[in-house]
């Protein structure tokens, strides 16, 4: 038998990588100081020794910005990096900013936990350039600075932080900042320690990852202040120690969220590399179906994944039952494209009231693991024997495979190239051998598949028995010769006991034929007196291995014939009911067989009956019949349900067969497909069959006998029978399986209102099924009469109800019944600061009549009719200003309805005098809503003119020439971001040059998102 070891216990993929390199990585790193300013001891930052620091200063003074100063530092690398190649920063702080930083988009309220402050304290940047040219830059105050694939904070299994940088194009330098937030007061220093940076140009980690981080989204600071939201201990899913785990948590979330955790390699993998995920889940989150939640990510730098699945696609039966048992499984894949890291995310289950966590123990790549190529003869051996297995894997180039003695540990064996055969030593006893696949001089290796040598006794002559040769035969009968054995297989007949001359079915010789049934049972025909006695040789082949009697080591079965004339008719049929199979299975010891035997025989004779290779005995009757009591089991487990009945006459037997009549199990047509509903949640106890003693198996012959409490399945195959009656005796019966699933009644709202002056009753709950019924519970619970009064704040639950069955999911609504007048009216549009002689579109709540727009301090410029359900106002005058809407509402319980809203106004942008008509509105929202999506300067169409757009850094992320008020936040300019990127909230500066006017305006700007 062949099959994958997954058991944590009997896993073992010699992981020793984990605890050091057992050989060095190719680190090209930076080598040279372009700039520096407030360093201590530079050259330990390009020395390639990570033991070693550089130290950047930086003081916020001692008054007025007197003695203030940022420190920062320059390296280069000796050549020029190709655009997506990662480079790693090691740094620390002095600050905590790392532990924070490190969970990307919750840097922020990890930092609350942890009592850091990102903004305001010790604060650094990071810019990586192409000669002059900034190619990557982020500051550790900016929001989710570190949240990117091109930029995180990431952390090896000591414990050290590294920034990975990965540019979206070439670059040649890294210059890291350091400053002091203004939240330190004055005379504040921070020191921030660098101690190299280095990309790999070639893996010789064999398969190890080296630096992990993390992120997350919709988590609140509250789960992680719990502790059960987040990633616990990231570096343990790489320190190589399959004793420890990083978790990740989400909680009990009631809200849809996210956490994700990263595995960095150094570089893409080699071809035909697998990826390897030990990991733990709850079992009870199983049954939840948390697997689907689960997703594994393979993606190569900042280029998009190549590879996305979930869990519940990568668990194999075997792998999910190790989970379900709590124990961990080691689940593999192959994302085909080269990949330099791995992300595995858990989004969250709604509504469920479990913490949310699964466990990674290790993450590693090694090759495929091996198959076994051997055949059955090869596995299946006789004792004294040796024999050769072959095993292979997948894209074998520069990969062995390593035979062991043990699941774990063990003694390696020998080490193979793929495809070569393994040669055991003579085994004596089955024997189990484990391989596993590694790359040439690694010790990453794939899991190790088991492989059990089946070694069989070599069958003697004390094995075999035959029946039939007792007595003398009279040579007017066949002589019956019925062998049997404990040991399965095959008999063979000769005429020595060196298996020199065989007996074949059919062969004729002297007169004499041998006829050789599929059981072995010889019949000769045609022998005489004269010729005898004889003597025959019976072995027997094991049917697993071939393995047969040795030469000298046969049956001896030695065979007396009597020139006689004897006819005897013997007449038997044996008839087991279904309700007797039952019973010799519970409590029968013996059954009687009965006959008559006429001809040539005298009363008082004896008859012997040949059952399952027994022997059972009995007497003639005066009047013939005879009556042998005989092992009811063996009776009904004969090999070919035939008995062979021997009358031993005064000088001579004859023989005979009989068949013995088993019974089959009869199931009515109609209950051979069954039908349910899926509400009724039915199980295997709901299988009607009307025999006594009938269970349910998976399978028409092994397999497992399903509990009373095993939900059916839709389509599915159910395999009736009795238990411990074996399939050979009575064969189990398919029963088919139809689960009618209504589905759930709609509604086109869940949240439905009504009037308490209409006296609504439960049946006027909406829903788009006529044939409901209502229950005040989500399942089980009771059903409610529709009759009944609506309650105010009420939930109902609702069933559809088709061909006698109901929905197995209900509806659920929730009900408010209101009273006159209560029911509201909404406002929305802008209302604090907004600008002067600008325009604001205000909406009421849609599909009323007469509406009646009001307005103080502007003028209507769009809508505000007595159809429109909004109005575009431009404010006008800076105080006393609102806007005001009233309509008539039929369709609710109070028709007449009124908001007001006030509105604050002020002067904002920037004009460039009435002649000119210019005017620069300082904010916009690009969010695509209809309303401030674009940068707007008033008149700017009627000039020629140049627009640029700087961030807070000074960088250039927008140019164009005779602007047209079109631009929606995208950049245009390589640098900072990729043209046509989206540009992040916050505040830039721009320059408009008009030449005509020889005029330049410079201000800022607000983009909100």
């Amino acid at each position: 038998m062949i099959r994958k070891t997954t058991l944590k216990q009997k896993m073992i993929c010699v992981l020793l990588f984990f605890y050091a390199f057992t050989q060095a990585q190719d680190k090209v790193y930076a080598d040279a100081v372009f700039n520096e300013s407030a360093v201590d001891l530079s050259n330990n930052a390009i020395d390639s020794n990570l033991t070693t620091s550089a130290t950047i200063r930086a003081n916020s003074g001692v008054a007025l910005g007197i003695g203030a100063y940022d420190g920062y530092l320059e390296l280069l690398y000796p050549s020029t990096l190709p655009a997506n190649t990662t480079s790693y920063l090691k740094v620390e702080s002095e600050d905590d900013l790392l532990s924070s930083l490190i969970g990307g988009s919750l840097g922020d309220l990890l930092s609350n936990v942890v009592g850091t402050v990102l903004i305001g304290n010790q604060e650094f940047s990071v810019t990586v350039l192409d000669n002059s040219n900034i190619v990557l830059h982020t500051s550790s105050s900016a929001a989710d600075a570190f949240g990117s694939d091109e930029a995180r904070v990431t952390i090896d299994k000591n414990g050290d932080y590294f920034l990975a940088l990965t540019p979206s194009g070439g670059y040649d330098r890294v210059r890291l900042t350091n400053s002091v937030g203004s939240l330190l007061g004055l005379g504040a220093e921070r020191d921030l320690e660098v101690y190299g940076v280095f990309y790999v140009n070639e893996d010789l980690s064999c398969g190890a990852p080296s630096y992990t981080s993390f992120n997350g989204s919709g988590i609140s600071l509250d789960l992680l202040e719990l502790g059960n939201a987040g990633v616990t201990n990231p570096e343990y899913a790489i320190d190589g120690d399959r004793n420890t785990f990083s978790e990740l948590g989400l909680g009990a979330v009631g809200v849809a969220s996210q956490i994700e955790q990263t595995i960095y390699f150094d570089t893409t993998e080699d071809t035909g590399d697998t990826y390897y995920i030990e990991i733990g889940i709850d079992p009870s989150l199983l049954q939840l179906d948390i697997a689907n939640s689960i997703e594994i990510v393979g993606q190569n730098g900042t280029d998009a994944p190549v590879f996305t699945d979930n869990l519940s696609n990568v668990l194999d039966l075997d792998l999910l039952g190790l989970l379900e048992a709590g124990e961990t499984a080691i689940v593999e894949f192959d994302p085909a494209t080269p990949v330099d890291r791995i992300t595995v995310g858990l989004s969250s289950l709604v509504g469920v009231g479990l913490d949310q966590n699964i466990k990674i123990y290790d993450v590693y790549r090694a090759p495929a693991t091996p198959t076994i190529t051997a055949t059955a003869d090869d596995l299946n051996i006789c004792t004294g024997s040796s024999t050769m297995i072959t095993a292979e894997v997948e894209n074998a180039k520069n990969v062995e495979l390593r035979w062991y003695d043990a699941s774990e540990d063990g003694n390696i064996l020998a080490t193979l190239n793929s495809g070569d055969a393994f040669t055991t030593p003579t085994l004596t006893e089955d024997t189990t051998y484990y391989i596993a696949s590694a790359e040439i001089g690694c010790t990453q290796e794939s899991p190790r598949t088991e492989v059990e040598v089946n070694v069989e006794p070599i069958p003697t002559a004390a094995d075999i028995s035959v029946l039939g040769n007792e007595n003398a035969i009279c040579s007017s009968n066949n002589v019956v010769l019925v062998p049997s054995s404990d040991i399965d297989g095959t008999f063979l007949w000769y005429f020595d006991d060196t298996k020199t001359n065989g007996i074949t079915n059919g062969l004729e010789v002297d007169g004499v034929t041998y006829e050789i049934d599929s059981n072995g049972v010889m019949t000769i025909t045609g022998l005489t007196e004269t010729g005898g006695p004889y003597t025959y040789y019976v072995a027997v082949k094991n049917d697993l291995a071939g393995c047969e009697n040795a030469s000298g080591d046969l049956k001896v079965v030695e065979v007396n014939v009597v020139d006689g004339s004897k006819t005897v008719n013997i007449d038997s049929a044996p008839l087991i009911s279904l309700s007797n199979l039952i019973d010799i299975f519970r409590d029968t010891d013996t059954v009687e067989v009965t006959g008559t035997v006429s001809g040539d025989v005298i009363p008082g004779e004896p008859i012997s009956l040949a059952v399952n290779g027994n022997l059972y005995e009995g007497l003639v009757g005066a009047d013939g019949s005879f009556s042998v009591d005989v092992d009811a089991i063996d009776l009904v487990s004969d090999i070919d349900n035939t008995l062979e009945a021997f009358l031993e006459g005064m000088l001579c037997t004859v023989s005979e067969e009989i068949l013995v009549d088993l019974p089959d199990l009869l199931i009515d047509d109609e209950d051979l497909q069954q039908t349910f509903c899926a509400s009724d949640f039915p199980t295997i106890a709901d299988l009607q069959i009307d025999i006594e003693g009938i269970v349910f198996f998976d399978d028409l012959s092994a397999g497992l006998q399903l509990g009373s409490d095993t939900a059916l399945v839709d389509g599915q195959v159910y395999f009736a029978g009795l238990l411990n009656i074996p399939t050979s005796i009575l064969a189990r019966v398919r029963v088919g399986v139809e689960i009618t699933d209504v589905p759930t009644p709609t509604t086109t709202s869940a949240e439905q209102t009504f009037c308490d002056s209409d006296m609504p009753l439960v049946g006027d709950i909406q829903t788009d099924q006529t044939n409901v019924v209502f229950y005040d519970a989500a399942s089980g619970g009771n059903a409610i009469d529709p009759s009944i009064p609506i309650e105010n704040g009420g939930t109902y639950h609702v069933a559809a109800i088709e061909n006698g069955c109901e929905s197995s999911a209900r509806l659920r609504v929730s009900t408010t019944v209101i009273q006159d007048g209560s029911s509201p009216i909404t406002l929305t549009g802008e209302s604090e600061k907004v600008c002067r002689g600008r325009s604001y579109t205000y909406v009421a709540n849609a599909d009323k009549e007469g509406y009646d727009w009001d307005i103080l301090g502007g003028t209507i410029t769009d809508g505000g009719t007595a159809t429109d359900d909004f109005a575009t106002v431009t404010w006008t005058e800076l105080n006393n200003t609102e806007i005001s809407v009233s309509y008539t509402d039929e369709s609710t319980c109070s028709p007449t309805k009124m908001m007001s809203l006030g509105v604050e106004v002020i002067s904002c942008g920037m004009v460039l005098g009435e002649e000119f008509c210019l005017k620069v509105f300082n904010e916009f929202s690009p969010n695509n809503d209809g309303f401030n999506d674009v940068f707007t300067v008033q008149c700017i169409e009627d000039y020629s003119n140049t627009i640029e757009i700087y961030n807070r850094n000074g960088n250039l992320v927008y140019k164009t020439a005779d602007y047209q008020n079109t631009w929606k936040g995208l950049a245009n300019v390589k640098g900072v971001l990729n043209n046509g990127d989206q540009l992040p909230s916050g505040t830039y500066y721009y320059s408009i040059q008009i030449p005509e006017l020889e005029r330049n305006l410079v201000g800022w700007l607000q983009l909100a998102r």
